[in-house]
């Protein structure tokens, strides 16, 4: 399509990655647009609300990063699928999204909580490294027989859980430019599952 496509990123955050990577695995060109975290006017300007990632095509404006990756689904049909036409398939993937949205993304948001509390607390970063692990472990058991969580190809599924999975196995030279990615590295590690950080390692490829 010819509108200029623009993406209004916030670099850290499990959903903006979301959007990035979806973007990049079907190809489509587009402005990366900072956004500063103590300053989102720009943002609340652009879409009527404060959070991120926001989408930008032509004089068309989306919110919310499972809305951006179905808009991108269906207005570049012709790039690689992030959803699907066969409907038990689509069930599966809106599962793995709705797993994402309740326990994927809850050890994430226990931490990101902890970078910014002035004491931090032992019990809630524990409880944080359990329940990750128990995410990595259901990934675990998906990827048994295929390389990704649906088959041999990625789909919003993997977009989705991928990037909040990732906050438990930080690689140590993306830590050393980013102070959250640091935080996360110290205190939240994904152990024993061999084909789970191989998967993230495999879809945060896509992360451009």
């Amino acid at each position: 399509m010819s509108r200029p496509v623009r993406l209004y990123d916030l670099g850290p955050s499990p959903n903006n990655m979301k959007a990035r990577l979806a973007l990049a695995y079907k190809k489509i060109p587009y402005e990366k647009i900072p956004v500063d975290p103590q300053d989102r006017r720009a943002v609340i300007e652009a879409s009527g609300q404060p959070l991120t990632p926001v989408l930008l095509h032509g004089d068309t404006v989306v919110y919310d990063s499972y809305a951006i990756t179905r808009y991108l689904d269906a207005n570049w049909p012709k790039s690689p699928r992030l959803y699907s036409a066969d409907r038990e398939t689509m069930k599966k993937i809106e599962e793995w999204e709705n797993f994402t949205r309740s326990e994927g993304s809850a050890p994430i948001g226990a931490c990101f909580a902890e970078l910014f509390a002035p004491e931090k607390n032992a019990d809630r970063l524990r409880k944080a490294n359990e329940n990750v692990n128990r995410v990595a472990a259901r990934v675990e058991e998906a990827l048994a027989k295929r390389p990704f969580l649906l088959g041999d190809a990625p789909t919003a599924a993997d977009f989705a859980l991928a990037p909040m999975q990732f906050y438990g196995a930080v690689p140590e030279a993306y830590a050393e430019r980013n102070p959250v990615a640091a935080f996360f590295r110290k205190h939240l590690k994904i152990a024993g599952a061999p084909r789970t950080l191989d998967w993230i390692s495999r879809v945060m490829e896509w992360d451009r």
